[in-house]
């Protein structure tokens, strides 16, 4: 556990209190007076993440979950609480998904609709992401590629604010302590008036990260200590949103962050001298207009990725920067109740510089997408069909489209159905890195069908929910790096992988009076296998892809009473193969956590605390290869938030 906790909390402070001062200055004089007109609630909001939630399979977070997870990553919340595999590297190190017997690169990450990806990589790090940023975390299951484009190959994961006005003034402050050293620290400001809302959020994350993990290899001194491994993360989020009028709403929004990372090396007996730095700015602007049978959003956004990369004792120094620009404008015409017609284009240009590539490259992508949505029988069959065309500055994209249905098929029964055809095009990196970048390579592309039947019933106190999905999905030109010339690695299309499964969730609550209880089990079943393989003398043919495991369960239990809820959590993931000939491979793990939160509620004060025990059977397990996870570990946290309510007059 944390020592001296008196002076790391001064240091918190200093480092959250000046921002928030700051915001409060700004915000206090742009609203000075208390609002005393009643105006309803307005949020114009443009309507594509429902369209493309149409026929699919969604997982979205409760706001008990959320609490349990406040001091969490996106990435420790969708472990739990989702059919996602994380593929976790450990303790503050990178976190990306395996969805469906995809990669990180297949899966699009989307905050507020934007693109996450950075575009070098293809991925998103979700360790990167604090919980606490977010109102809404939720997945999409399924292709979406007309949608969302480049990536939405398996699934989708949407972060999202939700900025309301005629909330009042509320603060908020939260500071937890964890074994390692660890110390996590956020606060907030709100201030939402009839026509003007500010969202102020600032957050600290910093380890000592120095663990204990089990080696069964080394029968003389099983128990190791992972050193080197020490992390600091911080940033801002800062959201604008401003009522012209009923019609008009206009919103910016900011998230700047700034991770630093010591990296062990493996064995961990050698003193590492690596760091990694990663910086980012995002920027977006909005302008929402809307009259009874027309929607319409324009909107930008600006992104900066940074990442600096040091080892000194190979005099290994490397710098990449990558800046991307968007444009995006929505349209919804609904010239009958029962038909939406949607149109939207977008036009994407991201330029990157690093001493691997020979000069500064850039990518760009402008697309037209034609959607319409249907609706039958008093809306209980809903259909969406789209379309999108696009132009690729490095090669040719594929058409692509997408059908769904979902219909109600009793009043607790309802069936999904959705095909689509998806792409990804390459990255960056696997187009012009030097050695072995390949410009000649194509998008990877294929095509997905899902479905799924869900029951929902309610019986007095009694609310259960049971759904089972299946899905099937083959991919041409898979981007794979194989040695190349000089032993450098290059990507090639040479795979046609053919994923396909099914997926199962179980849940049940119960609620009498302050007293609840409930528990769910999320199960996945996996089989990603190469189809096809263009490399001579090669054995992976009808082979598991690595790091895909075939089974995962999560389980939880729950019980509550009045503010008080405690939480058990339960993970099992099966064999992971760690070779593409699936001659080895990680043995099964389970892992199990402990979450407990008191949230006492006065008139104007919310006092939670929070205590939680991870790996609570002290388990010995590794996610990847020779990146040992930690033995049991603890955390203690505690939020104050202050509220204060809007003066509202009823007319």
């Amino acid at each position: 556990m944390i020592l001296n906790l008196d002076k790391r909390f001064a240091c918190v402070l200093t480092y959250l209190v000046k921002p928030i001062l700051f915001c409060c200055f700004i915000t206090s004089s742009i609203c000075y007076a208390q609002d005393t007109i009643s105006l309803n609630d307005v949020e114009i909001s443009a309507k594509k993440i429902d369209l493309s939630q149409i026929g699919k399979k969604l997982e979205k977070t409760d706001t008990v979950v959320k609490e349990q997870f406040k001091y969490s990553s996106v990435a420790d919340i969708l472990n739990y609480n989702s059919s996602i595999f994380i593929k976790n590297y450990g303790p503050g190190s990178i976190a990306t998904t395996a969805l469906r017997g995809g990669n990180a690169s297949q899966t699009a990450v989307l905050w507020n609709g934007f693109n996450l990806q950075n575009a070098m990589l293809g991925q998103s790090d979700l360790s990167l992401m604090p919980s606490i940023l977010f109102e809404s975390i939720g997945v999409e299951y399924g292709g979406s590629s007309s949608l969302w484009g480049s990536g939405a190959m398996g699934g989708s994961i949407h972060l999202n604010n939700a900025l309301r006005f005629n909330q009042g003034l509320s603060c908020a402050i939260n500071v937890g302590v964890a074994s390692f050293g660890t110390l996590n620290s956020s606060a907030s400001v709100l201030l939402s008036k009839r026509s003007f809302a500010s969202s102020t959020k600032v957050y600290l994350n910093r380890s000592q990260n120095n663990f204990n993990y089990k080696d069964t290899l080394d029968k003389e001194n099983q128990i190791k200590h992972l050193r080197n491994s020490e992390f600091n993360f911080k940033g801002l989020m800062q959201e604008f949103k401003f009522l012209i009028n009923s019609k008009q709403i206009i919103s910016v929004n900011a998230w700047l962050s700034d991770n630093q990372r010591h990296l062990p090396n493996y064995p961990n007996n050698i003193s590492s001298k690596t760091y990694q730095r990663d910086n980012g700015i995002r920027i977006t602007a909005s302008w929402s207009y809307m009259v009874t049978k027309f929607k319409s959003l324009l909107r930008a956004g600006y992104f900066v990725d940074n990442i600096n990369y040091t080892d000194s004792l190979i005099n290994l120094f490397s710098k990449s920067s990558v800046k991307t620009t968007m444009f995006e404008n929505e349209n919804y015409f609904m010239a009958h109740k029962n038909y939406h017609l949607n149109v939207a284009i977008n036009i994407l240009s991201s330029s990157a510089n690093t001493e691997n590539y020979s000069a500064a490259k850039t990518l760009s992508r402008a697309s037209l997408l034609i959607g319409n949505k249907f609706m039958f029988f008093k809306d209980r069959l809903i259909s969406y069909v789209s379309a999108r065309v696009e132009y690729f500055s490095a090669g040719t994209l594929p058409f692509t489209g997408n059908v769904s249905l979902e219909y109600k098929l009793t009043k607790h029964i309802t069936a999904k159905i959705n095909t689509a055809k998806v792409y990804r095009q390459p990255t960056l990196n696997e187009l012009y890195w030097l050695p072995g970048g390949n410009p000649n390579l194509k998008p990877e592309e294929g095509y997905t069908y899902e479905g799924e039947i869900n029951y929902t019933k309610q019986i007095k106190q009694f609310t259960f929910f049971v759904s089972g999905s299946a899905y099937n999905r083959k991919i041409d030109n898979w981007i794979l790096w194989v040695p190349g010339a000089g032993g450098n690695p290059s990507p090639l299309n040479i795979q046609k992988v053919w994923s396909r499964g099914t997926e199962t969730s179980w849940k049940f609550n119960y609620r009498k009076n302050k007293f609840r209880m409930g528990t769910g089990v999320i199960t996945a079943y996996v089989l990603s296998t190469v189809e096809s393989n263009s490399q001579q003398n090669d054995n992976t043919v009808n082979k598991q892809l690595i790091y895909t495991p075939r089974y995962t369960v999560n389980g939880n239990i729950a019980l509550g009473y009045a503010g008080t809820d405690l939480i058990f959590y339960h993970q099992y993931a099966g064999y992971r193969f760690t070779t593409s000939d699936n001659l080895n491979w990680l043995n099964p793990y389970h892992t199990s956590s402990l979450r407990l939160t008191n949230k006492l509620m006065l008139k104007e004060v919310d006092l939670t605390v929070f205590a939680a025990c991870n790996n609570l059977f002290n388990s010995d397990y590794t996610v990847l290869a020779g990146r040992p996870m930690p033995l049991r570990s603890y955390e203690l946290g505690i939020s104050i938030k202050v509220k204060q309510k809007n003066k509202i007059t009823n007319n």
